[in-house]
């Protein structure tokens, strides 16, 4: 059985002055774990409680970086309500943006990406 190809992208993003823990970060990052159909599988993120890192992994898993763009992004302006909002929002842009110039988008304008045949 082959091993199922997933991707990592990551975006961050400097954290407003008002954040508590912007002392000790500076920045916010949003890590994605994406499968070969653009979905994230597993999301994690630099944000200071476990809460907050939960909180935002519920609201992009199962989303598409390629189709749900906008929905994340509304997601997070509307339901996440913290003081890093803003930071999340630039870190995620980050993520598409990466995404744009990966094998996950430049492989459907040719053949699909497979994984190298010592990975089965």
């Amino acid at each position: 059985m082959g091993a199922s190809i997933t991707y990592l992208f990551s975006g961050y993003a400097r954290l407003p002055q008002n954040v508590s823990h912007q002392a000790v970060y500076k920045r916010v990052g949003v890590v994605a774990e994406v499968d070969a159909a653009g979905v994230i599988v597993r999301c994690s993120s630099t944000l200071v409680t476990e809460l907050a890192r939960d909180y935002l992994a519920g609201l992009l898993t199962g989303r598409s970086v390629l189709a749900d763009r906008e929905e994340m992004e509304s997601l997070i302006r509307v339901r996440y309500r913290g003081h890093s909002q803003g930071a999340l929002i630039y870190a995620l842009h980050k993520v598409f943006e990466a995404v744009d110039v990966s094998p996950l988008v430049l492989a459907e304008d040719s053949e699909a990406v497979s994984a190298p045949a010592d990975w089965e």
